[in-house]
This record gives structure tokens, sequence and C-alpha cells, in this order.
């Protein structure tokens, strides 16, 4: 075996080398190098230390081997960051006319699953191998989103700190720069454009003359999409955490589009706060991702202390935007004493945005959508699917409300036994609860203040309408999410209290997101992930 020998003159001074055996496996390649496995030799105990060394590519530009010297200089020993050992640089036929250098970075060797990956269901290593604490983490993901984007957050943080302390910010974090390894720790990794917050200047930014940059947009403070380096610190590095928190509670991203498209709306757009579930997460989210970086927090150490004062309470969610429901869980005592936990309100989740007219917008049929245009229709040719299409159209503007109310009753009425009729009628169900229900998302109250003269609230009705689209197709999640959400509430939604069944609604729940997951429907998954945790709470308080 002939092993390949890696030792710089830093290295002769500390009397250590590096030992690579060049027939195992790569770890890995990359835009600037390959990875392989290494040991580093202490030549005076004797000591051997599995590493991971990375052979840069010969043609490489000096900025990028200056990249590269820079990364491996952060050398910071922390259990929540990647270690760093070193730069070598070797000279080849140092007597030669044409002497060749040969440059590595030096690193601690990390097997496990990176953040990104775990998000997406894969649970295993590069190998193939299963990593049982990222296991564990996914099923945590799957059924308490808010335990678990609070353990990753923490760890992300504490590693920052200890960054940060030492005078340098990330600026590339996400979840693709975050691992998750065997011996159960949360890693930053990758210090490619890490830089030390002293001595910032214009070589690094990231801002290139046709508006693309180095980094990943949709994680990105403002400072950092516009090539602001003097900015740049650590409430840059906030912002991005900030992001993924907003990410690991709600499963989707706050921005998407394009890279352009990314960048302005970094700039200019509030996130879509509302979509998280839990108020007080959403004021930590709100403070790491202000536009204003004096706004923000101002330090890793005070985020993290905010998520510390984090309870059980918290996890309960307060308000949502369209799209999510508004659960609050009340204790009520029966006449024998048992506890009975019902939810005090519960709102559907509506499955349109409201589009609410800017003022001086016309009442006129004429202002409608042209797809809402014409919508009687005779029963020989009248489509479920497309005449549910044209309601959520109409119901979308405030001039043709009605027209999508009635073109959901006669779904409801005349095809109520289809199965393609199901999620109408969920949504109908939806629209008649009463009046006096709490509702505290901002859209949903706007909307359903433009319905009041459009539909009849009857609590009954509501009822009945959601037994019917569960009927009519068991495999309706809206249908089910309905359903099961009367269970829990009671005579609240129903009007009858006898209605109320803890356990029928847990089963319901547990069906359900089963088939919002084979439908890709995060919002909904989301949706039932909180409301099954809060009913299993109130199963166990029984």
């Amino acid at each position: 075996m002939s092993l390949i020998y890696i030792q710089g003159e830093e290295e002769k001074q500390r009397h250590i080398h590096y030992e690579v055996d060049p027939e195992l496996p790569s770890l890995g390649e990359g835009g600037m190098g390959q990875v392989l496995k290494g040991v580093q030799v202490n030549e005076v105990n004797g000591v051997r230390k599995d590493v991971a060394i990375k052979f840069l590519f010969e043609d490489l530009p000096a900025h990028a081997i200056e990249r590269a010297r820079r990364e491996a200089s952060i050398q910071i020993h922390n259990e929540n960051l990647v270690e760093m050992f070193g730069f070598i640089e070797v000279v080849e036929n140092p007597q030669s006319a044409h002497p060749v250098k040969r440059y590595h970075v030096v690193s601690e060797l990390l097997q496990g699953v990176m953040l990104f990956d775990l998000l997406n269901g894969k649970t295993t290593d590069k190998n193939g191998n299963e990593v049982p604490f990222a296991q564990e983490l996914y099923s945590k993901y799957q059924n308490d989103r808010f335990g678990f984007a609070v353990f990753i957050v923490k760890n992300i943080l504490s590693g920052l700190m200890a960054l940060h302390d030492k005078g340098y910010i990330h600026r590339d974090l996400d979840p693709s720069n975050i691992m998750i390894t065997p011996d159960r720790k949360v890693k930053i990794i990758d210090f490619g454009i890490a830089k030390q917050m002293e001595n910032l200047n214009t070589q690094d930014q990231q801002l290139t003359s046709t508006g693309q940059f180095v980094g990943k947009a949709a994680y990105a403070a403002p400072e950092l999409v516009l090539g602001d380096v003097h900015s740049q610190d650590k409430t840059t590095d906030i912002y991005a955490v900030g992001i993924m928190l907003f990410q690991l509670i709600t499963g989707s991203m706050p921005f998407e589009g394009t890279m352009a498209e990314l960048i302005k709306k970094q700039l200019n757009e509030k996130i879509p706060l509302k979509l998280i579930p839990y108020k007080a997460v959403r004021n930590i989210v709100a403070k790491a991702t202000a536009k204003k970086q004096s706004d923000r927090y101002q330090s890793a150490a005070e985020m993290r202390v905010d998520l510390e004062h984090l309870s059980k309470k918290d996890a309960v969610p307060s308000a949502t935007s369209a799209g999510q429901i508004v659960a609050s869980v009340a204790d009520v005592k029966s006449s024998k004493g048992k506890l009975i936990g019902i939810f005090a309100a519960a709102v559907v989740v509506l499955a349109i945005i409201l589009v609410v007219l800017l003022s001086g917008g016309s009442d006129s049929p004429k202002d409608a959508p042209e797809s809402t245009q014409n919508v009687e229709a005779t029963s020989e040719d009248f489509d479920v699917a497309t005449s549910f299409t044209k309601a959520e159209d109409a119901l979308s503007n405030a001039a043709t409300i009605q027209e999508g109310v009635n073109l959901l009753t006669e779904i409801a009425t005349k095809h109520g036994d289809e199965k393609d009729a199901a999620d109408a009628i969920a949504l109908l169900s939806a629209l008649t609860q009463p009046e006096d229900a709490e509702i505290s998302a901002n859209e949903v109250k706007e909307f359903r203040s433009l319905t009041v003269n459009a539909i009849k609230r009857d609590a009954k009705k509501a009822h009945q309408l959601a037994e019917q689209a569960y009927k009519a197709n068991p495999e309706s999640y809206k249908a089910i999410f309905e359903l099961a959400t009367d269970y829990v509430a009671g005579e609240r939604r129903t009007g009858d209290a006898k209605v109320q069944d803890i356990q029928k609604s847990l089963k319901l729940f547990e069906d359900g997101i089963n088939y919002a997951r084979l439908k890709g429907d995060a919002e909904y998954v989301q949706l039932y992930t909180t409301r099954i945790e809060q009913v299993r709470s109130l199963v166990q308080g029984e």
C-alpha cells in the first residue's frame, strides 16, 4: 500500500504529518477539490486521528486558493462547529526550474446527514448507513415541529456564538451547511465565504456585475444581497437563522422565486409571519429578520435566550393566516370533574387567498374574473371540478362572492355524493360556521365579513356539510380536517354537545395527515401536525 505523505513547514514545527490512502473511496468532490479520508499523526507520541483532507484542484485561480486558506484559518474547537486543522502548502521538486505547489485543507472528519437532506426524509449518510440520531430528529420533525425547530436553531446559535466571539461571520448559513452527526451533534460547516468582521473589504463584495452573488438568496439578509460588505456583521448571520427558524416551523420558505425575485423580496417584502402558528416564535422570527439591522437581535446569544424562555404553552398555536388555523385549547371541568379539553375556536383552512378590492373598485359583475362569468350551467354539462375552481375564483373577488357561494351550494345540493365534490363541500362547511366564532387571522376575518350577506351562518348545517363532504370522499384531507375539528370543538362548532369525541377526532387527524402528505400539501401537513399535537395533549389530560 502506497500512502500519500503530507507535511508543510508549520506541520514540521509541530511534529505532525498527515497520511492518506489513495485507494480509499473519495468522501466527496466540489468546485474546489476532492476530499479524501486522512490520518493526522503525532510524531512525538504516535497518536493518530482521522481527518478529512481536501486536495485543491491544480488550476484554481489565486483568489480561490486564498479563500481556502482563509477557511482553514478559522480554527475553533466547539461542538457545534466543524473544526479546521490547517492549510498545507507542499512544494514538489523545489530544486527544479518549475516547482509545483499542492494545496490542502485539513478539517475534522464528519459523517452524518445534512439538515437539508433530513428535511426531505433522508436519514442515511453518504455510504447509505442509517444515522439513528437523524432518524430520531426526522421523527420529531414530523410529530413535534415546534420542539424540532427550537432544538436545531438553539444548536446553530451556539455554534454562531463561538464563531462570532472569534471575530468571524459565516455569511452562508442554510440547511445544506448544517450537519447532523452520529454522535448527536448539530454542526455548522463550510466556512468558505466566512470573514473576519474587522477586515471586511470590497474584495469580499459578493454582488457581481450581472446581479448574481455567491451565497443563497433565500436566506440572505438585505445587506448581503446588496454586497454592502461594510454593513455585514453578526446580524447578517442572525437574519439567515431567522429564515431557517421560519422554514423549520412552517415547512416552507418565506420567499420563493428566481434569484432576481428573491433578492427583490429580501429587500422589499415582509416575512409572512402569519404562517407561523406560534405567537412567541413569530415574534422571534420577526426580530431576527427585521430589514433594519439595528432592529434585529444584536447577538446570537440574545436570540438563544429568547428561545430558551419558550415553554410548553408557547407550543400551542395562537394566530395564523389564510391557509392556516386558529386553535386555542380550553380546559373545562365536567359535572363529574373530568378534565375535558375543547377547542375554544376552530377556523377552517381556506383553500384560497382573499383578494380585497382597492378603494374605488366597482361592484359591477363586469369586474369579475373572466372565469367567473356565466357560472350557471345545466345539470348535463355541470362539471364539479371546473365549477369548484370557478367558485374559488369568484370567492376571491369582492364583487363576485355571491356567485362563488351559489356555486358551492349547487355542488353540495346537486352533486353532494360525488367524490370530486368533497373539497367544495368542506369549504362551504367552513364558511357556514357561526358568526361568533373566534378568528384571529386578519385575512379570514376580512373574507368572512365580505360573505356576511352571502351565506347563512348555521353550526348544525356546517357540521352536516362536513359529514357530507367526508362521506363523498373519505380520502379528502380537507373534508377530514373539517369533520375532525368538529369532533374536537363539539357544541362550539356543531351546535350539539353530543358530537364531541376527542378519540374519534384524533383518529381522523392521523388519517388525514397521511392523505395530505400523499398530495404534497405542505400547509395542510403542518396544520395536521399542530392539531395532532394538541389533541394528543387533550387525550393525555383526560
